[in-house]
């Protein structure tokens, strides 16, 4: 995911660059044939706001006054820097507003990947129980001590607890934690495991779309130059032209082949992700271990979600793909505008060339056509040659042009289909219509068989025919940009409800304000009474 945030803001930062660009107001739709979804009937579009229902099921433990140990709990290529302001500012005096707890912060541990989740789980408690005999060696409880874990860590959490409290039958009074908070992590799978191929597709047609136009148009002036200037040797323009196609075409070209394709497919993606697609075998055997287990169901565990914005969702997430969280100040990483801003000035430039090359286009082919030199007089003469060479080069470029535009917007719907977060939901309705040479009706049916071939209408026999009409219905989920809000949310058997974060995305709900008001309300004892922990 880091690998293709990168390349698509290097793609868009490379073009914000090229000052061939005029800078012109605007924006909007193109109405230019672009968008997504063109020649499909849209029926009904929704939003669809999340609202989990509550749950208030305490686990009826005590919290303690006494100092706890928090295992902070990176996901998904993460590390021990995963968690660090959030970590800190918990443990020492350090950010406004937000007094210090009474803990440990432990977050200088990590966890394999490359092999399966339960493996990880295994892991991760072999260094719980090592923090475990410590404890007790100084006569400490370390059942008071939990675990915070952000999205993948989240679900090897839930793995240590399938293995320690359901397929091991401990008991929880001789684990090394009593209790789990998640954030933003996939408890019912993640859509865009299942979709991770797409990404190929959509990184395929990124760079292809992006590069159309920019690329014509460095072509065309390069090549206008060179035939003005011919007695410049070629590498002038030249050795520009192989700059420009050795940054755009091999960097950000070649950088999906080489990169993004195999990441996202199966090559670099860590075996760990394959347990909670979608579907796993092992998210249905941990759900399912909750019937009957009462050491499970009684188990301290809430879980937080983050809601994201519809609008540019995809821009605002892979802003803290790129960009870590944890380089903002402690609850700072607010702001997930910059790629929106940078968005908009890219489709204004786009849609300015397209205009630009069109207007030229129409004025060559205009004068072409005056000239008559679609005529077998005038057709291979040098001034028509050099008309239609100059028309069919603009043409190049303002195609090239529209096919960025295209995908600028349809970009952001593409990769609500692939996290899950737009659906279309297909509707079909039938009518039986009817007709002779002065009448016609046109009724809806359920079902297609009443409709017969023939009926008496006022004005005699009417022939029928069964017509049907589909339509998409547009559904459009609650996300953090990467986990729908109805996976997030969902921790089976949570002690407490879910609790929402909003304008959060994925990266972004590790160090932001939503983060600050989550964890001082679960310090707080506002959720399960287990997790209050005292100010210092």
């Amino acid at each position: 995911m880091k690998k293709l945030s990168s390349v698509f803001i290097f793609t868009m930062l490379y073009l914000t660059s090229m000052n061939s660009f005029a800078q012109l107001p605007g924006g909007g739709s193109s109405n230019l044939g672009g968008g997504f979804g063109q020649g499909i009937s849209v029926g009904s579009r929704s939003n669809q706001s999340f609202n989990p229902g509550s749950v208030n099921n305490p686990s009826g433990k005590p919290s303690t006054d006494k100092e706890r140990t928090v295992f902070w709990v990176h996901g998904l290529n993460g590390d021990i820097g995963s968690w660090s302001r959030a970590a800190t500012a918990s443990q020492h005096n350090v950010a406004g507003g937000f007094p210090a707890r009474k803990l440990k912060s432990q977050t200088n541990f990590t966890y394999t990947q490359s092999a399966s989740l339960l493996e990880a789980s295994q892991q991760l408690g072999e260094i719980i129980e090592k923090e475990r005999g410590i404890k007790i060696g100084l006569g400490e409880d370390p059942t008071k001590d939990f675990l915070i874990a952000h999205s993948q860590g989240g679900i090897v959490s839930r793995g240590l607890m399938h293995l320690e409290l359901c397929l091991g039958n401990e008991a929880p009074n001789n684990m090394g934690y009593g209790g789990l908070v998640t954030f933003c992590s996939p408890h019912q799978g993640a859509v865009l495991l299942n979709n991770k191929a797409l990404f190929a597709d959509l990184g395929g047609e990124m760079c292809k779309s992006l590069l159309l136009g920019p690329t014509a148009e460095y072509v065309n002036d390069v090549d206008l130059k060179f035939k003005l200037f011919g007695f410049i040797p070629i590498k002038i323009p030249g050795s520009k032209f192989v700059k420009y196609a050795e940054t755009g075409v091999s960097l950000v070209c070649n950088s999906f082949k080489d990169n993004i394709v195999p990441f996202v497919t199966n090559a670099e993606t860590p075996n760990i992700t394959k347990d909670y697609e979608v579907g796993a075998k092992l998210l249905k055997q941990m759900n399912d271990c909750l019937d009957g287990n009462q050491n499970l169901e009684k188990f301290p565990k809430v879980a937080y979600f983050g809601i994201e914005p519809k609008e540019h969702l995809m821009l605002r997430t892979v802003k803290y793909f790129l960009e870590s969280s944890q380089a903002y100040e402690y609850f700072e990483a607010n702001d997930d505008n910059t790629l929106i801003d940078l968005y908009q000035k890219n489709y204004d430039k786009f849609r300015s060339k397209y205009e630009e090359w069109s207007n030229r286009y129409n004025a060559l082919d205009h004068l072409y056509k005056s000239q008559q030199c679609y005529t077998w007089i005038k057709y291979n003469t040098l001034p028509c040659k050099e008309i239609r060479s100059k028309r069919d080069a603009a043409k190049t470029v303002w195609q090239g042009y529209l096919e960025g535009i295209k995908f600028f917007e349809a970009m952001d719907d593409k990769y609500k289909l692939i996290i899950g977060a737009l659906e279309f939901q297909k509707n079909i309705k039938y009518y039986c219509e009817c007709e002779n040479p002065t009448e016609y009706s046109k009724v809806e049916i359920s079902d297609p068989s009443k409709c017969l071939s023939k009926k008496f209408g006022k004005n005699g026999l009417m022939l029928c025919q069964v017509v049907s009409e589909v339509t998409f219905d547009r559904i459009e989920k609650d996300s953090d940009g990467v986990v729908l809000a109805e996976s997030a949310s969902n921790l089976p058997g949570a002690t407490f409800s879910p609790q929402k974060m909003d304008n959060s995305s994925h990266m972004q709900a590790r160090n932001n304000e939503a983060l600050k008001g989550g964890l001082t309300k679960l310090y707080d004892g506002g959720t399960d009474p287990f997790f209050r922990t005292i100010a210092k």
